[in-house]
């Protein structure tokens, strides 16, 4: 292989890279679809813990599980959908499936820290309420790994707010309003670069 040859393979590659990175990203209807049912969810356990639902917060535990079992069946369904399309491949998909799956794991492992603290060491069940902070700042980091590498100004900006939510919910830590500050915020900060990623792929 001649040097000139050489460099038109390299040459090509590279602009195959900068293709993928700057291509729109596949998981717009996974986001979305997590954004609704979340948002929902702590629609939930905030009218529960606000005395607007025909039962006690004692339950609340039963629609938190229904939450993560739907969510994942719509999940394989539309990840599926995705990879039939041909979607999933591009750098910024790579590294944003990447991110969100590392947030995911993070999350149920200090959720699963938080079960054992209260139902084993009789922590106060308000500990619970740390999940949305932690959860917010994992949104910030997933969304801003997604920004740099992908490009995304709607993802930093979901990066930035996310951080101040995050912030915010410290300060409402033992009040119920948590509950809907995240269901208001989980729209705001997950819909907006989803919605911008589907417009972009259309």
């Amino acid at each position: 292989m001649n040097n000139e040859k050489m460099q038109e393979d390299i040459s090509w590659i590279r602009q195959l890279a900068e293709d993928g990175r700057n291509a729109p990203l596949s998981g717009g209807s996974i986001s979305i679809w997590w954004a609704v049912l979340t948002s929902a969810m702590m629609l939930i356990h905030w009218a529960t813990l606000s005395g607007y639902m025909p039962f006690s917060i004692a339950y609340i535990g039963f629609g938190w599980i229904s939450y993560a079992v739907i969510g994942f069946i719509g999940t394989m369904v539309l990840a599926k959908k995705i990879k039939k399309a041909g979607g999933g491949n591009s750098i910024g998909d790579r590294v944003s499936s990447a991110s969100w799956a590392m947030f995911g794991a993070g999350i149920t492992s200090f959720f699963i820290g938080c079960v054992l603290a209260v139902f084993v060491l009789d922590s106060p069940y308000w500990l619970f309420n740390l999940l949305l902070p932690v959860a917010f700042i994992g949104y910030g980091i997933a969304h801003g790994v997604t920004a740099m590498i992908a490009r995304k100004s709607s993802s930093g900006r979901a990066a930035i707010l996310s951080f101040v939510l995050a912030t915010l919910m410290m300060l409402l830590l033992t009040n119920p309003a948590i509950y809907l500050l995240a269901a208001i915020g989980v729209l705001l900060v997950i819909l907006p670069p989803a919605i911008n990623n589907r417009a972009a792929k259309s």
